[in-house]
């Protein structure tokens, strides 16, 4: 029954989606599916590049890292296990486990429910070894996340990041120093 519901939500949340693109330019292109994200294109290390949020609060967490890095990897039971290397002043690992059940399309939700993601490919923002990841966490904030393939990124792809984060009204932004290096 549940599996039944959150087909049914997936598919009206994508329709309205797709209306409401046509109306407001700004919006950004429709979410990666999870069975896209599954593949093997989206496993492996993303870098840490930016956040913004519409207010200071939902990125302040964030402020204070340095260096940080995801790894994506299948796990069992249809999921993606996500650790985070996280440098700021020490190193901290921390790690979960997302559904990617083609029911919860196209949400990722974290085991303990206590998290949600929703991913883009970064061709919207001109940078096709880029994601954007709209975090909806536990403490009931959301944020917008820019992770890279490449360690660095390019002030042409930052900008870009920006404008059309200001564009949704998520004028609060940081960017990872990268002075420190990342963790191993």
């Amino acid at each position: 029954m549940l599996t039944t519901l959150w087909g049914i939500f997936g598919s009206v949340v994508s329709l309205l989606y797709a209306g409401l693109q046509g109306m407001v330019p700004c919006l950004p292109p429709a979410p990666l599916p999870s069975s896209v994200i599954n593949t093997d294109q989206y496993m492996g290390n993303w870098y840490f590049v930016a956040a913004a949020a519409w207010d200071e609060d939902g990125i302040k967490a964030l402020t204070g890292t340095d260096s940080s890095y995801l790894h994506i990897q299948k796990s069992t039971n249809s999921t993606l296990t996500v650790t985070e290397k996280t440098r700021g002043e020490e190193c901290q690992t921390k790690s979960w486990d997302y559904f990617v059940y083609s029911v919860t399309d196209p949400f990722l939700l974290r085991t303990d429910f206590e998290a949600a993601a929703v991913i883009w490919d970064g061709k919207w923002i001109n940078c096709p070894s880029c994601i954007l990841i709209l975090m909806m966490d536990e403490n009931d904030e959301m944020y917008t996340l820019l992770y890279n393939r490449n360690e660095t990124t390019t002030d042409e792809v930052m900008q870009e990041f920006k404008s059309k984060m200001e564009c949704v009204l998520m004028e609060d932004l940081i960017k990872a120093p990268k002075t420190n290096g990342y963790c191993k």
